[in-house]
């Protein structure tokens, strides 16, 4: 294994770990609710609950109208050429 092998997986895995670690934190500072690992989108009602917390006013919310849209298809009937 080359020495560039060994630096990117001790990075990845420290990454992992650090990961591990703050969700572990997060946890434990909800009071160890599981609501908190829980994330719900309703694009038909335009709901966005995250960490079991609603979310008022969700859609100047980064790309989140991206996300509603993906389930959604057009159906208008497109315009004539003038």
């Amino acid at each position: 294994m080359t020495s560039a092998k060994k630096i990117y997986l001790a990075v990845a895995g420290g990454l992992v770990a650090a990961g591990l670690v703050l969700a572990g934190i997060g946890y434990v500072a909800s009071g160890c609710d599981p609501a908190v690992f829980s994330t719900q989108l309703d694009a038909r009602n335009g709901e966005v609950i995250l960490g079991g917390v609603e979310v008022e006013g969700p859609i100047g919310m980064y790309n989140l109208d991206r996300i509603f849209g993906l389930g959604q298809i057009d159906i208008a009937a497109p315009e004539a050429p003038a």
